[in-house]
């Protein structure tokens, strides 16, 4: 049986519930993993402020990945560990390319300033009104000129619910831009959009995950990944023993192992498994 020293676990739809608090019985599992001197590491999408808004620092983890890897933060010492970025000339060509290709985007700030951004809107979107109407609350949101080049942490671009127009797009984006991830999300804000995201090269959970096992000393041999999505697949690949809660595609669950639904406590019910 596989030993646990590590404990990986997206938030939005995994951990957390749907008012992104975490239950009694999660929260439970989390401090005593702590007991045994298990790392426990929360692996989100979510931009360090908006992170901030679900965990508070006295919260029962190590480390938290966020913005999908770009950035790694130590939870307990609150210390920033890890930023990465776009640099500005390359910054510049992939906003005028996803002008030209007439799409709805937003691109990040820097890291720890990521919830500021700069948007485009190319057509009618209800997608991309949802998105700006409640982001824009939270930090700078403005809108890009034609000529604008600046160091980003991130693109997000609002898509239909289309894998086939998902991947046409990737591999436009790819052909352009070699040396950037595109990752795959599932809209939390309206089931019928996917959002295509674009980092620095290399930025994925799972680069999260081998930066924490590299920090500690943890084998990847001795980590358990639980999630709920397509942006979850490569920290799934990547660690040991991966699961995914009942909520998730039925692309992932025949994917990977299954457990209980986020709010039947199934971050709580994979752990059992091996502990």
């Amino acid at each position: 049986m596989t030993e646990i020293k590590m404990v990986i676990t997206d938030l939005d739809g995994t951990l957390l519930q749907a008012d992104h608090s975490i239950s009694k019985a999660d929260y439970a599992t989390l401090v005593e993993l702590g007991k045994l001197g298990i790392c426990r590491v929360a692996a989100t999408g979510r931009n360090l402020m908006k992170v901030k808004q679900v965990l508070t620092p006295d919260m029962p983890f190590d480390f938290v990945i966020f913005s999908s890897g770009a950035g790694l933060i130590n939870w307990k010492q609150q210390k920033l560990l890890m930023a990465m970025s776009i640099p500005a000339d390359e910054t510049g060509e992939i906003i005028q390319f996803l002008m030209a290709e007439k799409l709805n985007f937003k691109v990040s700030r820097e890291i720890p300033d990521n919830h500021h951004f700069a948007w485009w809107r190319s057509s009618p979107c209800e997608e991309f009104e949802r998105y700006l109407n409640y982001h824009k609350v939270l930090g700078d949101a403005v809108q890009l000129k034609e000529n604008d080049a600046f160091p980003i942490s991130q693109v997000l671009i609002f898509l239909p619910r289309d894998a086939e127009h998902f991947d046409v797009i990737k591999q436009k984006v790819l052909k352009q831009f070699p040396h950037v991830s595109v990752i795959r999300a599932t809209s939390p804000l309206h089931p019928d959009f996917t959002w295509m995201e674009i980092f620095p090269e290399g930025v994925t959970k799972a680069h999260g995950v081998e930066a924490v096992c590299q920090l500690t000393g943890i084998p990847k041999e001795n980590t358990l990944g639980i999630g709920n999505d397509f942006n979850d697949m490569e920290l799934l690949d990547y660690t040991r023993l991966s699961y995914v809660v009942d909520n998730a595609p039925d692309e992932l669950k025949f994917r990977y192992r299954n457990s209980r639904a986020h709010h039947e406590d199934g971050f709580s019910y994979a752990v059992r498994q091996h502990l």
